[in-house]
């Protein structure tokens, strides 16, 4: 048998979230002690685990109570879900992301956002993993759908004219710079 303080420690979670899912009706002791602490046989514990695991894959609460509950209800349902929530969230983060580059893009180009260098532009569409050819993407874009802005943008950045030009051919040509 298991005490609340035997799972803290196997489990490494907070006492206070044992006592919640016993709340919840998620994981109910198997009995109480003569001085009524809560004791957890193996297969408490193994629920204990399942539940960790199905949370770590971001199953609200309440779906695995349903889980535990249906007995026969496979996990793969609560997991198609989570995939489904998980790629409505990615479109969106993706938008936002668009977003956010088109607004500093516009204070780079009136001079007031931050200080931005070809390379610090270039290494920050690396880090959110845009590759060579998504970067040349993003500027042919913005070279199609605003070429003076675009132009003012890469001489904001303090790109040459020769390394402007070069671009804008690359651009034309579908190569990476």
């Amino acid at each position: 048998m298991y005490t609340i303080g035997d799972l803290v420690k196997q489990f490494k979670i907070a006492r206070s979230t044992i006592l919640y899912y016993d709340k919840l009706g998620l994981l109910k002791p198997s009995v109480r002690g003569a001085n009524n602490y809560r004791l957890y046989n193996e297969g408490d514990a193994e629920a204990l685990e399942k539940i960790i695991f199905y949370r770590g894959l971001g199953i609200p609460l309440l779906r695995i109570k349903e889980i535990f509950e249906a007995q026969d209800s496979p996990i793969s349902e609560a997991l198609i879900a989570r995939l489904n929530r998980i790629q409505r969230e990615l479109i969106q983060l993706k938008q936002q992301e668009e977003l956010i580059l088109r607004v500093l893009t516009q204070e780079v180009l009136v001079g007031k956002g931050p200080s931005f260098s070809k390379e610090s532009w270039s290494e920050m569409l690396i880090k959110l993993g845009y590759s060579e050819e998504q970067m040349l993407e993003w500027h042919s874009r913005f070279e199609a759908d605003s070429p003076k802005e675009h132009r003012q943008f890469l001489t904001s950045l303090g790109m040459s004219e020769n390394e402007i030009k070069v671009l804008i051919k690359n651009i034309n040509k579908g190569i990476p710079e």
